[in-house]
């Protein structure tokens, strides 16, 4: 379902006036879920005001900042919602509302719910106390068939390049993601400038490792640091660039430290590799003939398989280099 069309679903949903209900929302990592969902709360809290008055526009802009005291976030990191919260949602769900009449309660990453939490979620949503609403959001359909049967679904597809209103090669850097794609566009960077941050493989490899990092203190308690999210997803993104183009200029030694590098990094986490990977092949595509590139996705595809990480990085690199 397009953006179109899921904001037509959600504001035919919402002149329903359930007096309750729960709802899934689901889509692939370039969707950006909680922007829906906050749409959604908008329309919601919104019924019946008028467009033009301050009240409106008071609600919305408090929704936006996540200061609308209504609307609770739970997991927007999308980390492992514990038992405890999920009691701490029970609890919250049963007490008034504070300047609405409904609350809302916002639920990242259910794909992630173990057992225990699951159970405990479900008796909430079995019966959800009266004006009070749950919004549910997930990359996938992989969760609980009894929770599953308690929700609303809608399937939110990615935007396209025209959809949001960039060329392709803007839409491929960011991997369709719709929620960095908006924010480069409202601080309005220039993606040129970033060159002279990642001018040699060092820098490169150096971003890769903090952006892989960043990605590991993200799904961890770890709070310590401030990050520009935005800022190291471009010098990420060029830095894989900046390897798939100009790797042929190499020499062994910068291969190696690569490799070496890479393996170090990655080594226990082959999924991750293989996104790696495929991101590399996707920058170095158009420069590779068809039997070379068939040869890449293959090793690239063998590392999900019991096989010697080293080994095939060496063949990738080489491969790449000779390209």
């Amino acid at each position: 379902m397009k953006s179109s069309e899921i904001s037509e679903k959600l504001k035919n949903e919402a002149k329903q006036n359930k007096k309750s209900a729960s709802y899934l929302f689901y889509g692939d990592k370039r969707v950006d879920l909680l922007f829906y969902a906050l749409e959604f709360c908008k329309i919601i809290m919104t019924s019946g005001i008028d467009e033009n008055s301050e009240e409106y526009k008071s609600i919305i802009k408090r929704i936006d900042n996540f200061q609308y005291p209504d609307i609770e976030i739970i997991n927007k990191e999308n980390k492992n919602i514990k038992i405890d919260e999920v009691r701490e949602i029970i609890y919250s769900a049963i007490e008034s509302s504070y300047s609405s009449p409904k609350k809302i309660f916002i639920l990242s990453g259910i794909e992630s719910l173990r057992k225990e939490s699951s159970n405990a979620l479900l008796k909430i949503l079995e019966e959800p106390p009266k004006d009070v609403y749950f919004i549910l959001l997930s990359r996938s359909m992989n969760i609980i068939p009894t929770i599953k049967s308690r929700a609303i679904k809608f399937h939110i597809e990615a935007e396209n390049n025209e959809e949001l209103d960039v060329s392709k090669e803007i839409y491929y850097f960011f991997d369709g993601n719709e929620n960095n794609i908006r924010k480069w566009k409202e601080r309005n960077i220039s993606l040129g400038e970033y060159d002279r941050y990642v001018s040699t493989s060092r820098e490169a490899l150096d971003y890769i490792i903090k952006m892989k990092k960043y990605m590991e203190d993200e799904n961890t308690e770890n709070e310590e640091t401030e990050t520009d999210e935005l800022d190291l997803i471009i010098k990420y993104n060029k830095s894989i660039e900046y390897i798939a183009k100009k790797i042929k200029f190499f020499d062994l030694k910068e291969v190696y430290t690569i490799i070496n590098e890479i393996e170090k990094e990655f080594k226990q986490e082959r999924e991750k590799l293989t996104e790696f990977l495929t991101k590399i092949i996707i920058n170095a595509k158009n420069s590779i003939n068809g039997d070379k590139l068939k040869k890449l996705i293959n090793l690239k595809n063998s590392i999900r398989s019991n096989v010697n990480t080293r080994s095939v990085l060496f063949n990738f690199f080489d491969l790449l280099q000779e390209a």
